[in-house]
């Protein structure tokens, strides 16, 4: 387990999701707010692994390095399904205003311990995993659209060490939702169940696993 003590900065945390690559919209849309002095935590979905990690580093240091350093905003990134693990598990992405956390990080700031645990079952799994069969018919040389190890993991030895070190969370952000938490039906999903004949019963797994981080915490 991962303890990211931010305790020194300003106790203002921010959180979104989804941004999908967008990470210069994100740091337009920081500044456009006046987001100054923050932690901003994107839950899930940041776009990573679609491009080469080369990719990133010119981003961060040609577009968005004095953008963040300007308002003094951290950038902190949780895995989504839409996300290379190995942008996570190994902290590629280690900058001074972004990074990427491992999961079952514990990001300590002066009022808070967020416990940050990434990954979900992508529901449109079967149809990224097509798309890379064609582009492999293609003889398209492409970074892949899925990764089999995208969702989330419930580690009971993880969460142990809360109660060894006797941690108190009091904030959970993950990408997908626990099953007391709204939706409760699978609205618009039949025609990607139709396809993927594990798809409802590996979700409804997601969504039973997912309490134990907050009963854990």
């Amino acid at each position: 387990m991962q303890y990211l003590d931010l305790s020194y900065k300003d106790d203002f945390v921010v959180v979104c999701g989804d941004i999908h690559g967008e990470f210069e919209t994100l740091a337009f849309n920081v500044a456009r707010k006046g987001i100054e002095n923050a932690i901003v935590i994107v839950a899930g979905d940041c776009g990573f692994g679609f491009n080469k990690l080369a990719y990133y580093d010119n981003l961060y240091k040609q577009k968005l390095h004095r953008k963040l350093e300007k308002q003094n905003v951290l950038l902190l990134m949780v895995r989504g399904n839409h996300d290379a693990p190995l942008f996570f598990d190994k902290e590629l992405i280690d900058y001074p205003y972004m990074k990427t956390l491992l999961d079952y990080t514990i990001v300590h700031t002066k009022g808070h311990n967020i416990l940050c645990v990434g990954g979900a079952v992508s529901i449109d799994r079967q149809f990224r995993l097509s798309q890379m069969d064609y582009n492999q018919i293609l003889g398209k040389k492409r970074l892949p659209l899925y990764w089999k190890n995208e969702s989330f993991k419930y580690d009971e030895e993880q969460l142990r060490i809360l109660d060894i070190e006797n941690i108190k969370i009091d904030t959970v952000i993950t990408h997908s939702a626990p099953d007391f938490c709204p939706p409760f039906v699978k609205r618009d999903m039949e025609h990607f169940c139709a396809n993927d004949d594990s798809l409802a019963s590996d979700l409804d797994k997601e969504r039973k696993d997912l309490p134990g981080c907050m009963n854990g915490s």
